[in-house]
């Protein structure tokens, strides 16, 4: 009885506390403190404190090199700050300060769509795949989401689920020649996305014209029409009141997506091929599995993904489409996606430290005229040195396999010696 209700407890507490975390409420971290001790006191009652323990070791072996990356970025920020002439304490206050408090709703806001596009990018990763183009299949779920938001006048309960899908749709069908090639020719898809992520570029102005941007009789020759309130996410501040009036509820679609993501990946059949064809191709054909199908399929889903972050920026945020849309979260995207390691959980957290990052360099660039390029070092450091781990990783696997090729074939010649000497003796 006591786990059944420890769970519930955790699920709730947890629930509400992100909630209230993320809408500036921060009295909403106890509420998370509380839901992480529900699930450790349940773990312990139904398997054990070694169960406990091992977890908790296996979490801070995962966070150490994450932790080294981010400790090693800061000092080195520091440095240069410091033989620029800057102060590092005080810019590094204004940095931490205006993205964890002053400005924390912009960190939001800018983690939202960066976790749907790493979300596209890691479950790429897990097939062997490399989604760069997802910045064009953001533009296409952008596209389709300002089309439909505008001319859709149903309830919005109606309207927001249908215009959802609609826009993952468009991102997936983007993806279907580059996940037809790979399938079928072996073209790599590092190519042909980025090829079609500069074609969807372009025709976001067409569009745009098409739909309420034309110079001959609009005064905003830039921008769609807005769309209709119906189809406007909410905002916190219905349900929470001194939640920001920009704050919406993207980021909580973006968590959901991530849970419902990491879920098909390791508790689905489904998930279970695309994760063995990630790791061997050859291995996953030996055993029946579909190569080709599961590419196909990985990339179909990965567009779906990436063009939930058009949808969340024009249904959540801007409520129209720009023709300098704020481009950059499908790239960016790669970044969050390799320091989560791949993980969609990860990817969530990963998320809201790179728009904090990007929230807090603004604070810091406009209160201590500290250049924000110091952001994007920090940033670049970061990330070099968690793809530095993954090399070494792969230098490591593959002098071990050497090693145990060089080990296989001295094992097989005294095995034939030892069967010429037996042949030798007998005769």
């Amino acid at each position: 009885m006591i786990p059944v209700i420890l769970l519930v407890a955790g699920i709730v507490l947890g629930a509400v506390g992100a909630i209230l975390y993320l809408a500036s409420y921060f009295w909403g971290g106890l509420l998370i403190i509380a839901a992480v001790a529900a699930y450790l006191w349940r773990l312990d009652i139904l398997q054990g404190r070694q169960a406990l323990t091992d977890l908790i070791r296996g979490s801070l072996r995962k966070m150490i090199v994450p932790l080294f990356g981010i400790t090693v970025a800061i000092l080195v920020g520091g440095l240069l700050m410091l033989i620029t002439g800057y102060n590092p304490v005080v810019a590094y206050r204004a940095l931490f300060f205006g993205g964890l408090v002053r400005n924390w709703h912009i960190s939001v806001l800018n983690a939202a769509p960066l976790i749907f596009t790493a979300l596209s990018v890691a479950f790429a990763f897990k097939a062997g795949l490399f989604n760069i183009g997802a910045e064009g299949q953001y533009y296409l779920g952008a596209m389709m989401a300002a089309g439909l938001s505008i001319h859709l006048a149903l309830p919005g309960i109606i309207a927001i689920p249908l215009i959802f899908i609609a826009s993952g749709i468009a991102g997936a069908l983007w993806n279907v020649v580059p996940a037809y090639l790979k399938m079928k020719t072996g073209a790599h898809e590092v190519i042909t996305t980025m090829m079609l992520a500069h074609v969807a570029r372009y025709l976001s102005p067409i569009f745009i014209r098409a739909f309420g941007g034309d110079p001959a009789n609009s005064t905003h020759p830039y921008v769609t029409t807005r769309i209709l309130e119906s189809a406007q996410l909410p905002r916190f501040r219905m349900f929470l009141p001194e939640a920001n009036a920009r704050l919406h509820t993207g980021i909580l679609i973006a968590i959901a997506v991530a849970l419902v993501v990491h879920y098909i990946l390791y508790h689905t059949s489904m998930g279970f091929e695309i994760r063995a064809v990630g790791e061997n191709k050859e291995a996953a054909r030996a055993q029946g599995i579909s190569v080709g199908r599961n590419i196909f399929r990985a990339l179909l889903i990965a567009g779906f993904l990436a063009a939930l972050a058009g949808f969340n920026q024009v249904n959540g945020l801007d409520h129209r489409l720009f023709e300098n849309l704020q481009a950059g979260y499908g790239w960016n995207g790669i970044s969050v996606a390799l320091l989560a390691g791949g993980n969609p959980i990860a990817v969530v957290f990963t998320g809201l430290l790179w728009g904090t990052l990007d929230a807090g360099g603004q604070f810091m660039s406009r209160t201590t005229q500290t250049p924000g390029a110091i952001v994007e070092i920090v940033k670049g450091i970061i990330l070099f040195l968690i793809v530095a781990k993954y090399i070494y990783v792969a230098w490591g696997n593959r002098r071990r396999r050497k090693a145990l090729q060089a080990a296989n074939a001295v094992q097989a010649g005294v095995d034939a010696d030892a069967d010429a000497d037996k042949v030798r003796g007998e005769g």
